[in-house]
């Protein structure tokens, strides 16, 4: 009898420990994945950077396209107003 409880006892160790060996497995493979998110975010962060410098540099643009836009049209309307008042004075 005792050898037959023996042998059970081996056996739902060799259970435990399979088991064991899979959450082991599972373990494993989902600290790897989270080092390859950490990778992932890495490589996030740093097209984060690159997007903002080329936000910065495409706003910097668009300043200075306005201002060249609003020098230009005020010329013009100067222009126009300095016409009227020379057409105006010899009218």
């Amino acid at each position: 009898m005792q050898e037959g409880r023996a042998y059970e006892r081996l056996e739902a160790l060799e259970r435990t420990t399979e088991r064991h060996g899979a959450l082991i497995m599972e373990l494993t493979r989902r600290m790897e994945a989270v080092e390859d998110m950490r990778s992932d975010l890495h490589r996030v962060e740093q097209a984060i950077v690159r997007l903002e410098g080329r936000l910065e540099t495409l706003m910097a643009r668009t300043s200075t396209w306005q201002t060249l836009v609003w020098a230009i049209l005020g010329l013009l309307l100067g222009g126009v107003i300095a016409a009227g008042f020379e057409l105006f004075k010899r009218g």
